[in-house]
Order: C-alpha cells, then structure tokens, then sequence
C-alpha cells in the first residue's frame, strides 16, 4: 500500500469527528468504552488495548490509509461523496470527510482510494507515444486487457490472481493493477524458537493512457523492464487494436534536457510562474574517464560557472526544476519537477501540473 510519510495518528485523531471513530472501531469489533472521547494523548494507550497484535497492525494500517486520502487526494474525497450521495456537514476537516467515505461502503471509499494511488503514482511515470489512437475500452476489451495481465503474471511467476481496476478523468483511462510478485522467505520468532515464513509481497501498478496525446504513461512496481514492456504491449493489442507495437514505442525520446544545456530554457517566468530555478543537475564529463557528477545547490548555473565547467560540455542525466507558481494574495506555491530523458518525468499531481506541463512544453523540453 502507498503510504504518505508525514502520517501522525495524533493529527488524524483531532480531525476526525468522535462518532465516526466510535462507529469504525466498533464494526472492526473492538470496544469503545461509554463516554469514552479519543484524542492525542489517548489514542496510542487505547490501541496497545487490542490485544489481537496482527488486527490491531491492520487497523493502524487502515486508518494511515484514510488519512492518506484524507491529506492527498481531497478532491477525489468530493467525487466520492457526490456519486454515492454522502452527506458531510460544512466547513469538516477532511479526515472526517475520509472517514464518512469510508463507513459509507466499500465501493466508495475504493474510489477514493484508487484515485488517491492515481495521485501518489503519477509522480514518476515512464511515457510511451503510440502513433495513433483507436482507443477502445468497452467492456469486452477491458476484460481482454485483464485477461492478458493475469496470464503474464501467471507466466513469470509472480500471481495466480490480478485486482485490475478502471477509472476515467479529464480524458484519461486509468487502469490499476494489484498483482503478487515473487514468493519470499524471512526468519521469524515464533512458540520460542525460530522459524521460516514463506510470503508473495505485493505490487501495485498504474497505466495512465491519454487521449489527447496518444500518450500510455507506465508506474511499474519495482520498475521491472519486462513488466512495463508487457503491459504497453497488452495495452496495445486490447485497447488500441495494435497487433505488434512498434519499437519506437517502447524507445521514443518525450523529454529532452537540450535547452536547459544550451541555455534557450526560460527562468523569468509567465502569467502563472513568477519564476523558475534550476536545482540539481546529474552529468557526465567526458576525458580520460567518465566522471559522473550531482550538483545541487540553489544556482547550478553559477555552481557550473565557480567550478570552471561549461554547462554546453557535459551529457545531462536529469534535471531539477524548482517552479513557483503564482497565487493570487498569496505567497508563491513552490514544486520541484525532475526531468530524466528519455521518457521519465517526475511531476507531482497537483492543480498547478498543468501550469507546469504547458511551461516545459513552450520551452521545449516536453515534446507530447
């Protein structure tokens, strides 16, 4: 399971309206005292009280998970809650709003859920162009897609069974795939004595394909090369109709770092981004040697400049870009994007994603 790392249960227990927490733990089956108002200082103390170590492991789970929807996925907890007609009260924090999806049923909180996977996956995703678009997802061709996936895990090893969901926005198909992955052992203490446990870890994946572009953008867990070969290759056939896609797919160039080396990249600036810094850059000095170097700092092309190197005579790896975007009466929201050619970008999926796509588009460094 994706997790956010800023998760503390104090915080979320303050968001969270009483009653709900009263009702979620009361259908896991564990008691809630009369009377009894959770908060900060107590809810530590009342979870070491299940005395079930592996239910209260799954709930601590569970309830970073609704916090995680409730932090980064907002505006999918008001999809969620507008299709399954959830009413909310004005003005709630959006932990309770979280936790309302989520008592409400399980589709809805799965929504919410994969939306939020949506939102954590793609900000780093490898783009693949397909040179035309026959898109097809009826529902004889999603099951043809799935179908397909289940048989490669099957094939490697990994899965006998697939979780293959899809969803749609602003143009886009999502397909999200929860697969296993190769069986593990680990030691672990148990009766006394030491002993061997078999498990399969599991994976997620995302495809995102937009319409717009003809564009199949891939997460795979792991960033297995012949998972993500598959899945373009699946996708093609049983979306796109395409009975061999070509090898340009998998090898296309959609991010280019040329104009940040040859000085033709913008920083001032436009109507939404006040300005833009270059942060890091990863190279390669060509001589006797290959010389890899990381320079980060807040100028890298006055670092450049201090060094004596020429930012024209290095092979660019990757780049930092630091964006801030302008808000109207308020301080300037700052992003950091990573672009890695040829196809990787690292772009948080946010309001200002598009403000951002559209800039490294007129500067030339997105090319879809």
């Amino acid at each position: 399971m994706a997790k956010h790392r800023s998760f503390k249960l104090e915080k979320f227990v303050t968001g969270v309206n009483n009653d709900l927490l009263n009702a979620y733990f009361t259908r896991k089956n564990v008691t809630v005292p009369d009377g009894f108002v959770f908060d900060r200082n107590n809810i530590h103390d009342f979870l070491d009280g299940i005395s079930d170590d592996g239910k209260r492991s799954y709930i601590e789970e569970e309830l970073q998970c609704i916090n995680d929807i409730a932090d980064r996925a907002r505006g999918y907890l008001e999809q969620a809650k507008r299709q399954y007609n959830i009413t909310v009260q004005d003005d709630e924090p959006s932990e309770t709003t979280a936790m309302r999806v989520f008592l409400h049923s399980e589709e809805a909180f799965s929504l919410a859920f994969d939306f939020y996977l949506y939102v954590v996956y793609s900000e780093k995703l490898s783009h693949h162009k397909f040179d035309h678009n026959n898109c097809n997802v009826a529902e004889d061709r999603i099951a043809l897609l799935k179908s397909a996936i289940e048989q490669h895990f099957k094939d490697s090893g990994k899965s006998e069974h697939c979780d293959v969901r899809y969803r749609t926005h602003n143009g886009k198909h999502i397909v999200l795939i929860a697969h296993g992955d190769f069986m593990k052992t680990h030691l672990i203490f148990k009766d006394g004595k030491v002993d061997i446990d078999s498990f399969r870890p599991a994976r997620e994946d995302m495809l995102v394909f937009d319409t717009r572009n003809c564009v199949l953008s891939v997460n795979a867990g792991g960033w297995s090369e012949a998972d993500k070969k598959r899945y373009i290759e699946i996708f093609g056939n049983a979306i796109l109709g395409i009975d061999q896609v070509p090898e340009a797919t998998f090898n296309n160039t959609l991010v280019i770092l040329e104009p940040i080396k040859n000085g033709t990249f913008s920083y001032t600036g436009n109507d939404d981004v006040e300005s833009v810094d270059l942060t890091e850059v990863k190279v390669k000095c060509r001589g006797t040697k290959v010389i890899k170097v990381t320079i980060n700092c807040g100028d890298v092309r006055q670092a450049f400049s201090d060094l004596g190197m020429s930012m024209q005579d290095a092979e660019y790896v990757s780049a930092k870009l630091r964006f801030c975007i302008k808000r109207s009466g308020k301080k300037p929201k700052s992003i950091t994007v990573e672009i890695k050619p040829p196809e990787n970008t690292k772009l948080p999926e946010k309001a200002e994603k598009e403000i951002i796509e559209k800039y490294l588009r007129d500067n030339g460094v997105l090319l879809t």
